[in-house]
């Protein structure tokens, strides 16, 4: 290089302005920093006292370090680092636009990236870095107010802290949608300090309309155009999940953002977001209800195998199920169990109220001094019969065939008010 060149260069960083860059973040930007915080805390809390997750904690921390040292090192060793002896000129820009935002000039490099179109900034240890890809500044061609844009929103990361304390926020990036919108918000931060770098509205939305189009087209993009299609997103709810999901917000947005003239009248829906929020909260529903199911059908199935092996278990083991064997008194015992029920429905329909059905006289004897509830029928060791129908009722026992209106029935009719004996004539409440 130059003696001369290199007088320029050193002339334009002594006499470049150094007029004060101050922006206001984007409203939304700490509140949701606040909340990624808190969340990433109380995970890490969750990591910590479990074994097995700090050990996966360790594992992806390890991860990440490892790919930012090996990105540090491609950078140290095979990108271009500026300074005042490698292209000054566009040093002298990155150094002023830091000065004038209050900070130190970090490590700038040019890279070229095979095609992209893209600049980002990272830190490593205590130091900052910022890459420019030289496709990107190629685009720009001689508008330097689209080319301070880019730089100036990548330095505005560093100056906002974006890039410090990467690992502490880093469990919160399995918070569905909650990493994803900081970073939005960050990117809309970072356009102000973009637009506050060149200085100029125009330039400013040229340099993110470059990132949409490409230096060729960019010129000759209706931006107007562009910035209406933020209308498409806004009423479909699937796209306004797409983009709920992106760490950037669409260009169209933001270049309404740095230039709110291009937008017009433009008036955008709210329907694309009321659908995603219907899509976001039904589908753990749906989640919800599908598993419930699947459990329950789990259940049963493992129930039903468990009695399938138990009846398999006693024919293999010729386990002989017992028999229940009908005592020889087992008519009077009827009789006599069917006289006390009978005795008892009897008195609670004088005080008004006839037990509806078995189960409630079942509970009503069981609260009412009878320990064991209603007596077992002796002919088969089940239930004894009973039925109401307005202020009438019966009790009945089934017999020996254990099937109900038959001949052997032995069964009290409050109607006759005394107990039938097996044989015809007996019939149901009609």
């Amino acid at each position: 290089m130059s003696e001369s060149y290199q007088g320029h260069a050193a002339s334009t960083s002594a006499t470049a302005n150094l007029t004060p860059i101050v922006v206001e973040r984007w409203p939304s930007e700490r509140p949701l920093f606040i909340l990624t915080a808190v969340a990433a805390a109380v995970i890490w809390v969750v990591l910590i006292i479990t074994v097995v997750g700090l050990a996966y904690a360790f594992m992806l921390v390890v991860f990440v370090a490892v790919m930012r040292l090996v990105l540090v090192g491609q950078l140290r060793g095979s990108a271009v680092r500026l300074g005042p002896n490698q292209f000054p000129e566009l040093y002298a820009t990155v150094d002023n636009l830091a000065r004038r935002m209050g900070m130190l000039t970090p490590e700038v490099y040019l890279m070229q990236a095979g095609g992209n179109l893209n600049a980002f900034a990272t830190r490593f240890r205590k130091a900052n870095f910022v890459v420019l890809y030289s496709e990107l500044l190629s685009a720009c061609g001689d508008n330097t107010a689209a080319r301070d844009m880019i730089i100036a929103h990548e330095l505005g990361h560093i100056k906002c802290g974006h890039v410090r304390w990467p690992y502490l926020l880093l469990p919160a990036g399995f918070v569905p949608f909650l990493g994803p919108a900081l970073s939005r918000a960050r990117e809309y931060t970072c356009d102000r300090y973009g637009l506050a770098g060149a200085g100029d509205k125009d330039g400013a939305a040229l340099g993110l309309t470059i990132l949409a189009s490409g230096g060729a087209f960019a010129s000759r993009v209706n931006r107007a155009e562009l910035v209406r299609q933020r209308e498409t997103m806004a009423r479909s709810g699937l796209m306004t999940l797409v983009e709920w999901l992106g760490t950037h917000p669409p260009l169209s947005k933001r270049i309404g953002e740095v230039d709110p003239s291009v937008a017009g009248n433009i008036r955008v829906s709210g329907s694309g977001r009321a659908l995603a929020a219907a899509v976001v909260f039904g589908i753990p529903f749906v989640l919800l209800v599908i598993g419930w199911q699947a459990k329950g059908s789990k259940a049963f199935s493992t129930f039903k195998a468990a009695m399938d092996s138990t009846v398999a278990a006693q024919k293999a083991l010729k386990i002989p199920v017992k028999p229940h064997v009908v005592p020889p008194d087992a008519e009077q015992r009827a009789r006599t169990d069917i006289a006390k029920i009978a005795e008892f429905v009897e008195r609670e329909r004088k005080n008004g109220s006839l037990p509806w059905n078995l189960t409630e006289l079942k509970q009503r004897m069981k609260t009412q001094g009878f320990r064991a509830g209603l007596p077992l029928d002796p002919y088969h060791g089940s239930d004894y019969g009973y039925e109401q129908r307005g202020g009438d009722f019966m009790v009945w026992s089934t017999g020996a065939d254990k099937e109900s209106w038959t001949e052997d029935d032995i069964r009290y009719d409050s109607r006759s008010g005394r107990i039938l004996p097996p044989g015809p004539g007996t019939s149901p409440i009609p």
